[in-house]
């Protein structure tokens, strides 16, 4: 009687070892995937500041051309750019890479 007892708390020990180790499992595999997600979401975070950044310079530039002493630099810049145009007097040369 007395083996059987011993043996059936040996049974409860590794059945306890196996839940504990199964669960340390499934902790640290869980800790691995939001590791990555933290990664992502970092990665994620840059990228919009950058696309923030760009916009807030536009946004200035824009606030810069929306003065009235400035409006006509706007329209030649956007001319120029966007357009191709240049003045009649005016030369534009063009780098081609290699």
């Amino acid at each position: 009687m007395l083996s059987k007892l011993k043996s059936g708390k040996k049974h409860r020990t590794y059945i306890y070892g196996f839940l504990i180790f199964a669960v340390a499992v499934f902790v640290v595999g869980k800790l691995c995937l939001m590791h990555e997600e933290i990664r992502q979401k970092e990665a994620e975070l840059e990228l919009i500041s950058q696309q923030l950044n760009d916009i807030n310079v536009q946004n200035e530039q824009l606030r810069h051309y929306s003065s009235n002493e400035n409006r006509m630099e706007y329209i030649e810049q956007i001319a120029r750019d966007q357009l191709d145009y240049s003045h009649s007097d005016e030369t534009v040369y063009y780098f081609v890479p290699k």
